[in-house]
């Protein structure tokens, strides 16, 4: 089986068509200023080293380049998926990860979200037989990812993580801990716990009623709290280029605050661990160690993933590429205007 490993950089083939497009459109007038300019045994006289397609053939040389490239960086994979029965002890989490415009708040470098990411990513990379599932949220909630032991393809969503995956924006942490609920029951597990990591803004309706029927269900709820007490202006992007930052109804810039006291009520109430903005830095470490202490659940199917990468298949030929268009004179060589000659000769 085969696949790419950061699957989103395929989209950059579609930046290779803007050049493509110029540079057609220059041959093309090129080629006709040539033609009605010079006949051809004219431009052999008047310049020898003249060469109509090398042009076009290094610029073709230089777009494959460019694709191989593309493909290197994706990362292309090769192997499969092995399920195995074995014994092992595993924990079943449930991230939960606010998505929400505030995430982009540069109070933490370079912001909010990036710090998420990096602190998910640690947790992962610590996960051994633990399943992992990705709920994400605004002002609305959906099941990014089911909870999987396939921590690769989790790892994977992590790293894509936007703002601009739901259209409307708000934080509702109530849909959200409500989806995730749906989430573990539909993955079956035993002993689940949740991962809620936001700033805590919540516009919408109270989460009261999820963790009343969290606490029935003694699900824990670990909670971390991402921002600075300071707060930041939250900023307004227009194709990936900052233009602003978001005004409120009198023209002020609108200052987003972390709120940890909703965070920290949800742990509370049941009976999860709280990490407050001053303890980020070892998130990763008190989140883990909280969890190795929750119950396992045992005698689980495991999925290993065997993929070898690929990337060097396509980086060392596009370099190839590269060395030769360094080369390659856009003049016309020697050796084949000797060639032309005796081509010209055989046919007298």
């Amino acid at each position: 089986m085969y696949k790419f490993e950061y699957i989103n950089y395929i989209w950059w083939f579609l930046a290779l068509l803007v050049p493509i497009g110029l540079f057609l459109l220059y041959f093309q007038k090129r080629r006709k200023f040539i033609k009605n300019t010079f006949s051809e045994k004219n431009i052999a006289n008047t310049i020898p080293d003249f060469s109509m397609y090398k042009p076009l053939t290094k610029f073709i040389i230089v777009i494959f380049a460019a694709a191989l490239i593309i493909i290197a960086i994706a990362n292309p994979l090769a192997g499969k998926k092995v399920n195995k029965n074995v014994q092992s002890k595993g924990s079943d989490v449930q991230f939960v990860v606010d998505i929400s415009n505030s995430m982009l708040c540069e109070d933490i470098k370079p912001n909010r979200l990036s710090k998420v990411k990096q602190i998910m990513l640690s947790m992962l990379d610590k996960f051994g037989s633990d399943r992992a599932g990705l709920v994400v949220f605004a002002g609305d909630a959906f099941i990014q990812l089911p909870i999987t032991i396939d921590q690769m393809a989790v790892g994977m969503f992590v790293r894509n993580l936007s703002t601009d995956l739901i259209s409307r924006q708000g934080t509702n942490v109530a849909n959200a801990l409500e989806t995730a609920l749906v989430s573990i029951d539909s993955s079956k597990a035993k002993h689940p716990a949740i991962v809620l990591i936001s700033d805590g803004e919540s516009f919408e309706d109270s989460p009261e009623n999820v963790v009343s029927e969290l606490q029935k269900r003694k699900i824990p709820v670990h909670t971390i709290a991402v921002g600075s007490q300071n707060g930041a202006p939250v900023p307004v992007y227009n194709a990936s280029i900052r233009v602003g930052f978001k005004k409120d109804e009198n023209g002020n810039a609108v200052i987003s605050k972390p709120n940890e006291e909703l965070l920290k009520s949800i742990s509370v109430a049941t009976k999860g661990v709280f990490v407050g903005t001053s303890d980020l830095a070892s998130a990763a470490e008190i989140i883990m160690k909280e969890l190795a202490k929750s119950e396992k659940e045992e005698n689980r199917e495991l999925v290993f993933n065997d993929y070898n990468t690929l990337y060097l298949w396509a980086l060392i030929p596009a370099l190839i590429l590269l060395i030769i268009d360094f080369f390659l004179m856009e003049k016309r060589l020697k050796w084949q205007d000797i060639f032309r000659n005796f081509i010209e000769r055989r046919r007298i």
